[in-house]
This record gives structure tokens, C-alpha cells and sequence, in this order.
């Protein structure tokens, strides 16, 4: 009975170290083929984040490299030149600040600090390329940065300009939640320091050494590979066993000095789902043919779910389900190099989504994102490549084998017609889809939102995505902020056209500063007298002996809110021009002056204009404030109380435009002005005319007809009232000389 029961527990014995044995074979398999898909996945994960961290770095050095570039065409620079250059350049949204260091080490910054960088004199002045440093102690703030430096020459000196960078930039970049928070990016040196990471440790620790206090002499052999192929600036991936734990680590070269991108990431995240099933499998070994069964099936869907996820952490934007920024990149690239025939490149956005979400709260811009998401979807066909960029930026792919973009609300059809002809045919069709966007409906509430759009036509021949997104940026830069055209079209007249801005801007400041903006004089003359009672302050601004036409830089001014130091400029030139005036023919004449939209959004500009005219002993109502209808009647700002506060303190208001902006009668009787300006092009309407008449003088203001040109509109204007005449029939603008004859006369 014993040797029947010893034979019985040998054989029972063998048959479970058999399934032990199977067991064990087939967990060692599975968790191999786990190894391999996870650093598989991981690998692109990683590929993924360094094509973004490169790319961010690439375009800190074009910043880098426009300023230097900006600053070696000036014969003669000052330091606060070359800061302004900065101010005036996306770098200040990037970078902490900019620094100009010396041969001796001195160092200026553009955040007006002077700190002693003798210790790197070598370090930056060794180097004619363009360097970035290792993250180090900033001097100024304690904060971790990076260096970009770049050593030029100015006014017969050698000089570094140094872009600050904090090191928390990189970390932005890096994914968000990589494992629901559990795995951690790493840039490290080719020696192992690390540079920025988001497991928040202090930049400065060499991650080879704190792998290598594992002693293990698995690991060690692990990490002398990994330390091998990074020397030798190859990727890879491998795995660590940490205290019966594992790490999956993968590296990439980032093509930035002898920096490394390195995701870690705990095994027991990666593959818990695996782990369970293993348990199962193992404890359940008696039925290990099921369990096979079992596991390959469930191995296939979770590869899957696990492939899928990350798809959805590297392409999906989580908000709105549309695909990201890679996402783009990856299917814009596949189809310029697969289709040969044209396509469309459209950017669009929001205005003002900042202050959407101020008014509304974050949530409901959100949602609002969302429904626009959806929106885009129903207007231009799932079949497009639709993504979100970033924010509120949005970008739309249309292929040039689609036929239509929903038939009911917008078609563009792809033709053979040339650019010119082709681009008008679909301005309707732009207009229509924009206005289209502009309703989001959010729970019942409708919402009207303002949208820029830029579009750029991709030719066939044309593979470089980012260049075509380039192309659709600066259309859709043109169309920002101008509420006067909802989208641009690209083409080469517009590309010269920014250029012609961006060479305006860069000298503007020295146009007030060289007082080159000069002010001409249009005198108002009374209708029944034909003298003259005051005049209009125009603004014409003279470089080089050649004039630039108003319409060449005052819509450049207003986009860039250079306009309101250009108002003040010419409310102070004419307050001096009245003063002195007064002291040379002993007669006062009020001056208007214009003042922009944008003013009007400034807070103490009333103040300014007081204190000017008092630096001239002149009284508030010694001048007229011109703002145009249009302004009066835009949103942004409550027009009642600044024009009662400018009304209170003494100024003269006149409605300039009168006619064009559809403005209530019921506003314009609330509100306290004094002059109604009759806009030109109502001159030769006699009917509307005289209805405006009607109007102004229920309202008891007096009026000015602009754009006189002949003296059948000057007898008609005198019959009809209008209190004084403006125009080439008296006189075109003239400048101060010219203007002061009239004195004498």
C-alpha cells in the first residue's frame, strides 16, 4: 500500500513538474513576447517626444539665429536696440530673457540685470557656432537653465548674444501622463547628467549612476550596452530588474550636442493586465491547454488595446478626439508624398478665445472647443485630415480626390482653372464656411464667435508639410485680428506683402524717434463764409525724402497697437503747433484729432491727453477728438462712459465716418458728441442727405462734409445746412507752412 501510494505521489509529482515545467516555459515566453512589444511601443513613444523636443530646439535656434542675423546688418547697434529686437520677437514668449556678454565676461540682460560670466569667457568665445549649454544655477533667480549663445560682432567688438532658457521648457514638451503618471522622461548626456525630467528630480544627477548602486551584474551589463550605444549615438531599448521589479528604459539621440531623450517605465504598469493572466496561468497550471487558449487570445486584444493607447497618447488630442499635432505632421507628410495633384491647407481659430474663456469660465471653452471639434467634422467631411495644433488652432487637410465638402453648406471643387480665377470661385464658398463656424450651439445656447482662417493651395510637386503649414500660417496671420476679412487666400503678393510689414515695423520706433511722421493740416471751412473755422490733423510719415502712404502703415500700427504711441505723438505735435500759433497770430483755431480704435481700450489715455494739453497751457476744449463710427458702435469697450469721461473733461467730440457703421439712432442720441462728420461717399445722395440732416439737427450738432470736390456739392451742401465743407475744393492736406497762410490770409 505504501509503495502503491509512493509510486501514485511520483507519478502525481512528475505530472505537476511537468505542468510546473510547461508552465514555467510558457510564462518565460509570454513575458518575452511582453519585453518585446512593450519596448517595441515604447520606442515609438520615444521617437515621438524626441521628434517634438528636436523640433522645439530647432526653432529656438532659428530665434537665436534671426536675432544675430538682425543684429550683424546694422553698421551701428546699441544694447537696447538689440533688446528691443528681442521684445519684438516671439523669442520673449520662449525665452526668460536675452544677454549680451563682453570679452571681459560683463553681462547685460534685457531684463536690465549686469552679472559676471568671466568663469565662460572660453566656453562662449571659443565657439563661431551657434551652442546650448548644460543646465546650470541661472545667476539671477536660482533657476535651472539652459544657454543658447551664438558669438557675433558689433560696432569692431566681439560679443556673445546668450538667449536664457529655463530648463522647465523641455519638460513641458514631454508627454503628460505617460502609464497614468508612472513613467518618467529623461534628457541626459552622453555621460548620463541628467538635463530636465518630469519625475521632478534635480536636474544635475548622472541617471547611470543611480542605476549602476543597483549592484546587479545583470544590470551592469545592461547599462555598460546602453552607456556603449549612447557614446556611439544609437538608439535602443532594454530592460532592468530592479528588487524582483522591472524597468522598461528606451533612449533616442536627439541630434542636440550629446543629448539623449530616455523614457523609464515601471513593468508592473505596462503589463499588469499580462501579470494577472500569468498568475492565473501559473496557479492554474492543471488546466494549462485552456489557459493557452486563453492567454494568446487575450494577448492579441491587449497588444492591441496597449498599441491603441499609445496611438492615442502619441496622435489623439484628449479634448476633442481629433488628431494632435504629430497626428498632422505623420498624415500630412504621407499624402504630399503619395498624391501628386493639389490640396488644400487650411489654419483656423478663434478670436479672442482667451477672453472667451475669462467670461465664461473654462469649462464652457472647452465645450466650446469641443462643439466647434464636431463642427468642423460636419462641414468638411471626417474623411479630411482634421487636428487641433494646439489651443484653439485647428488645422484641415482637404484632399484633391474629395469631391465635395458637405454638399448642403460648403463645396470646393478642385479645378484646372488658374490660381487667380480658381482662388475667386471659392471666396463664396470660404465666406460660407465661415460663416458657417461662426454659431456654435452649447447646450441650447448659441454663441457667435469671431474665426480667422488662412488657406494655401498645395501643388503636387510639393512635399515639405512644414513648409505648406508656414505658407497657411501666414495667410492666416493676415486674416487675425482684421475683422474686415474673415480668411486670406496665400499667394507670392502676400508673402511680400508680410515682408513689407515686417520691414515697417523694424523701423518704426526710429520713425517717431527721428521725428519723421509729420503732420498735415486740412482746414474746415464755413459753408456760408468759406472761412475757415478749424482743420483736421492728418498724419503722413516721411523717410528717406519719400513719403509712405497712410494706407501703407496705419493698418500695420493698428494690428500692432503701435497706433496709440502714434496718437499721442500727434496730439502732442498739434497741441504745440496751436500754442505756438496762439503766440504768433494772437488767434486760437481748434485742431481735431483722430484717435484709434485701439486707444480707446486704454485705461488712462483721457489723463495723457490732459496732461499734454496742459504742458501747452492749452484747455481741453481747445481740441476735437475724432473717433470713427465704427469704433462707437464695437463691443469691446463701453463707448458711453469713455466718450461721457472725455465730455466731462472738456474735449470736443466728432462722429467721423457718420453713415458707414450702421449705428442706432437711439445710441447716437445717448451719447455726448458734438460734431456729426458726413462721411464722402453720402455727398452726391441727396435723399440720404437730407434725412441725415433731419437728424443732426433734432440733435442740435453741428456738421462737417467730408470729401468736397466741386461747387455743385458746395452750393448743395450750404441749401442743405451742413455747417462746414472739407475737401480738394478748398483744400487737400497741407503741411504747418502752408497751413499757416490761412492765418494770413
Amino acid at each position: 500500500m505504501k509503495k502503491k501510494y509512493f509510486i501514485t505521489f511520483i507519478f502525481i509529482s512528475v505530472i505537476v513538474l511537468i505542468m510546473i515545467v510547461i508552465s514555467y516555459l510558457y510564462i518565460s515566453y509570454i513575458q518575452k513576447l511582453t519585453d518585446e512589444n512593450t519596448l517595441k511601443n515604447l520606442g515609438e513613444l520615444t521617437k515621438q517626444d524626441a521628434v517634438k523636443i528636436k523640433n522645439q530646439i530647432i526653432q529656438h535656434k532659428k530665434i537665436l539665429e534671426n536675432i544675430v542675423n538682425q543684429v550683424e546688418k546694422q553698421d551701428k547697434i546699441t544694447e537696447k536696440e538689440i533688446f528691443n529686437l528681442y521684445n519684438e520677437n516671439i523669442a520673449n514668449q520662449e525665452f526668460s530673457r536675452l544677454g549680451i556678454m563682453y570679452e571681459n565676461g560683463k553681462t547685460i540682460t534685457s531684463d536690465n540685470k549686469e552679472i559676471d560670466l568671466s568663469e565662460d569667457i572660453d566656453k562662449f568665445f571659443n565657439e563661431d557656432t551657434l551652442q546650448i549649454s548644460k543646465s546650470r544655477k541661472s545667476k539671477i533667480d536660482e533657476e535651472e537653465i539652459n544657454i543658447y549663445s551664438k558669438k557675433t560682432r558689433i560696432n569692431g567688438k566681439n560679443i556673445v548674444i546668450l538667449l536664457v532658457l529655463e530648463t522647465e521648457k523641455y519638460e513641458e514638451i514631454f508627454a503628460e501622463s505617460i502609464y497614468n503618471g508612472k513613467g518618467y522622461e529623461y534628457i541626459i548626456n552622453s555621460s548620463g547628467e541628467i538635463i530636465a525630467n518630469s519625475a521632478k528630480r534635480e536636474n544635475g544627477y548622472n541617471l547611470f549612476n543611480i542605476i549602476q548602486t543597483l549592484k546587479d551584474n545583470y544590470n551592469s551589463k545592461k547599462l555598460e550596452e546602453m552607456k556603449k550605444q549612447i557614446k556611439e549615438y544609437k538608439n535602443g531599448q532594454v530592460k532592468f530588474n530592479v528588487s524582483n521589479k522591472y524597468y522598461y528604459t528606451s533612449y533616442n539621440y536627439l541630434n542636440v550636442n550629446d543629448w539623449f531623450l530616455v523614457i523609464l517605465t515601471p513593468g508592473s504598469i505596462v503589463s499588469q493586465e499580462y501579470n494577472r493572466v500569468l498568475k492565473i496561468t501559473f496557479v492554474t497550471s492543471i488546466i494549462i491547454n485552456i489557459v493557452i487558449l486563453i492567454t494568446a487570445i487575450y494577448i492579441i486584444f491587449s497588444n492591441k488595446k496597449k498599441k491603441e493607447k499609445l496611438y492615442k497618447l502619441a496622435y489623439i488630442d484628449n479634448l476633442t478626439g481629433l488628431g494632435n499635432n504629430n497626428y498632422f505632421i505623420e498624415r500630412g507628410t504621407e499624402l504630399l508624398e503619395t498624391q501628386n495633384t493639389r490640396c488644400y491647407l487650411i489654419i483656423i481659430d478663434f478670436d479672442k478665445f482667451k477672453a472667451f474663456n475669462k467670461k465664461y469660465g473654462r469649462e464652457e471653452g472647452d465645450l466650446l472647443l469641443k462643439a466647434f471639434s464636431q463642427k468642423l467634422k460636419n462641414v468638411f467631411g471626417e474623411n479630411q485630415i482634421i487636428t487641433r495644433l494646439t489651443n484653439d488652432i485647428f488645422s484641415i487637410l482637404i484632399k484633391e480626390d474629395s469631391k465635395n465638402i458637405n454638399k448642403k453648406k460648403a463645396q470646393i471643387v478642385i479645378s484646372e482653372k488658374s490660381t487667380e480665377n480658381k482662388f475667386r470661385e471659392i471666396e463664396d464658398v470660404l465666406e460660407n464656411i465661415c460663416n458657417e463656424l461662426s454659431n456654435i450651439t452649447i447646450d441650447k445656447i448659441e454663441y457667435k464667435i469671431l474665426i480667422s482662417m488662412g488657406i494655401y493651395e498645395i501643388k503636387g510637386s510639393e512635399k515639405d508639410i512644414y513648409e505648406t503649414i508656414d505658407k497657411a500660417l501666414l495667410a492666416h496671420s493676415m486674416a487675425k485680428g482684421n475683422y474686415n476679412k474673415k480668411f486670406y487666400i496665400f499667394n507670392e503678393d502676400l508673402e511680400n506683402k508680410m515682408i513689407k510689414e515686417h520691414d515697417i515695423e523694424s523701423i518704426m520706433e526710429e520713425g517717431i524717434q527721428n521725428k519723421e511722421f509729420k503732420i498735415f493740416y486740412q482746414p474746415k471751412f464755413n459753408s456760408k463764409t468759406e472761412k475757415i473755422e478749424g482743420a483736421e490733423a492728418l498724419v503722413r510719415w516721411e523717410r528717406n525724402e519719400k513719403l509712405i502712404p497712410p494706407n501703407e502703415f496705419i493698418p500695420i500700427f493698428e494690428k500692432n497697437k503701435f497706433i496709440i504711441k502714434l496718437d499721442k505723438y500727434i496730439f502732442e505735435e498739434v497741441c504745440k503747433d496751436i500754442k505756438e500759433w496762439k503766440y504768433k497770430y494772437n488767434r486760437k483755431i481748434k485742431i481735431s484729432v483722430n484717435i484709434s480704435k485701439e486707444h480707446l481700450l486704454e485705461k488712462n489715455f483721457l489723463e495723457d491727453y490732459c496732461k499734454i494739453a496742459n504742458k501747452y497751457e492749452l484747455k481741453p476744449n481747445d481740441l476735437e477728438i475724432e473717433i470713427t463710427e465704427s469704433a462707437a458702435i464695437d463691443e469691446n469697450f463701453d463707448i458711453i462712459e469713455i466718450l461721457n469721461k472725455m465730455k466731462n473733461l472738456g474735449f470736443s467730440i466728432a462722429i467721423d465716418d457718420f453713415g458707414t457703421g450702421y449705428s442706432s439712432l437711439n445710441m447716437l442720441q445717448n451719447m455726448p458728441i458734438d460734431v456729426i462728420k458726413i462721411d464722402k461717399s453720402f455727398i452726391n445722395q441727396s435723399k440720404m442727405l437730407e434725412t441725415i440732416m433731419i437728424i443732426v439737427r433734432k440733435m442740435n450738432l453741428q456738421t462737417v462734409a467730408e470729401g468736397v470736390e466741386t461747387l455743385e456739392q458746395v452750393l448743395r451742401l450750404r441749401d442743405l445746412g451742413v455747417d462746414l465743407l472739407q475737401g480738394y475744393y478748398f483744400s487737400k492736406p497741407v503741411d504747418k507752412l502752408s497751413f499757416e497762410k490761412y492765418f494770413k490770409n
